[in-house]
C-alpha cells in the first residue's frame, strides 16, 4: 500500500500523523536527540529517555513517550524500533515497518567513535538520512587517533605552563570529549555554558571526569572547555591556546572564522565516507537526504547508481510504505 512522506519544514508521514524532527511544533513527533536544533514543544513527542533528560525545560515536549533502543513500538497498523545513532548520549534512528516496506530515518548519526564503538544501520527499502558533511573534501582521521592528537596538544600546552581551551558545543560535544580525554587522566574546569549541560549528563546516567566550573580563580593544570562563541570568559586566563574541535575543521574558511591556534576534525556527525557506508549498510534502494549538503550528496550517490534526491526539494513524495 502507498503512502505519502511529505517535507514541510520537517519529514512526515502523514497517513500515520507522524513528524520526523520537525521545525515546528506538532501533535505528535519524533525527536532523534537533544540539541535545540530538534528539540520543540511538540503536544506529544517519541523519543528516549536520555535524550529527554538532556531537553531544557524550556523546550520539552508537553507529553512524550518514550522508547528504548531496539524495543518495538506499535503505532496503529506499523511498528516502529529507535536504534543509537553514534551522535550523542539518546540519539536515536528510527525505523518504521508497515505492510512489509521498511523506512530508516537516521538523524544526525556518526558510525565510529573513539574507543572502537561503532553504530549499526538496520536495513531498510528507504533511507531518509542527514547529510550535514555531505561533500568529498570532508573526510575525517581515526578518531582514536584525533582523540590522541588532542591529548598531545593539551599535555604540551600544560607543560608549558599554557592553559589548553578546546572550543566545542557545550552539548553533547564537550560531555564526549572529556569522556574520550579519560583515559588520559585530563582534569577539566567548563566554561558557565557548559555546566547546565554537564549536570544533565550526568543526570542522564554519564558520570563525567572530575570537572569545575570555569572562573577567574580557576586553578592552573585544567584543560578548559568553551563553545566556539565563549571566549570573552577565556580571554581572562592570561596565557592559553585554542583548539577547535569539529568536523568543520575541515573547511579552512569556517576554521579561520574561529581563529583557533589549532583544529582537530573530531566530529560526532559521520564524514563523507561514513554517509556513503550508511548508504550501503542500509541496503535501502531509495535515499532522501536532509540537512546539509543534500544536494551535492545525493548527486554523489546517483553518480554510483543509487536513487537519491534531496528531499527538502521536493514538495511531496510518495514511497512504498
Amino acid at each position: 500500500m502507498t503512502r505519502e512522506v511529505v517535507w514541510d519544514h520537517g519529514v512526515s508521514l502523514p497517513e500515520h500523523s507522524l513528524w520526523l524532527d520537525p521545525l515546528v511544533v506538532r501533535a505528535f513527533a519524533f525527536i532523534s536527540h537533544a540539541h535545540t536544533d530538534h528539540a520543540r514543544r511538540h503536544k506529544e513527542a517519541l523519543l528516549t529517555p536520555q535524550t529527554l533528560a538532556l531537553i531544557p525545560e524550556a523546550r520539552r515536549p508537553r507529553g512524550w513517550r518514550l522508547l528504548g533502543y531496539d524495543e518495538p513500538m506499535r503505532r496503529g497498523p506499523a511498528m516502529v524500533t529507535l536504534h543509537s545513532a553514534g551522535h550523542m548520549l539518546g540519539s536515536a534512528q528510527l525505523r518504521f515497518e508497515h505492510d512489509g516496506t521498511s523506512l530508516l530515518y537516521t538523524g544526525d548519526i556518526k558510525l565510529r567513535q573513539p574507543g572502537g564503538r561503532v553504530t549499526r544501520v538496520p536495513r531498510s527499502h528507504v533511507l531518509v538520512m542527514e547529510s550535514t558533511y555531505g561533500r568529498p573534501h570532508f573526510r575525517f582521521g581515526d578518531p582514536d587517533s584525533t582523540v590522541e592528537s588532542i591529548a598531545r596538544w593539551c599535555r604540551l600546552a600544560l607543560d608549558s605552563r599554557v592553559t589548553p581551551v578546546l572550543l566545542c558545543h557545550a552539548l553533547g560535544k564537550t560531555e564526549e570529549v572529556m569522556l574520550a580525554l579519560a583515559p588520559y587522566g585530563f582534569e577539566f574546569a567548563l566554561e558557565s555554558r557548559c555546566v547546565p549541560c554537564a549536570r544533565s549528563y550526568e543526570s542522564a546516567g554519564s558520570p563525567l571526569p572530575d570537572w569545575i566550573e570555569l572562573n577567574g580563580e580557576t586553578p592552573p593544570g585544567r584543560v578548559v572547555i568553551a563553545p566556539p562563541a565563549g571566549k570573552d570568559e577565556v580571554r581572562r586566563l592570561g596565557r592559553y591556546r585554542t583548539a577547535l574541535v569539529s568536523g568543520w575543521a575541515k573547511d579552512a574558511e569556517f576554521a579561520r572564522l574561529f581563529g583557533a591556534d589549532a583544529t582537530f576534525d573530531l566530529s560526532d556527525h559521520c564524514d563523507f565516507d561514513e554517509l556513503m557506508e550508511v548508504v550501503e549498510l542500509s541496503g535501502a534502494d531509495q535515499v532522501y537526504t536532509v540537512h546539509g549538503y543534500t544536494e551535492d550528496f545525493a548527486r554523489h550517490l546517483r553518480k554510483r547508481g543509487v536513487r537519491a534526491s534531496a528531499l527538502e526539494a521536493t514538495e511531496q513524495l510518495a514511497l512504498a510504505l
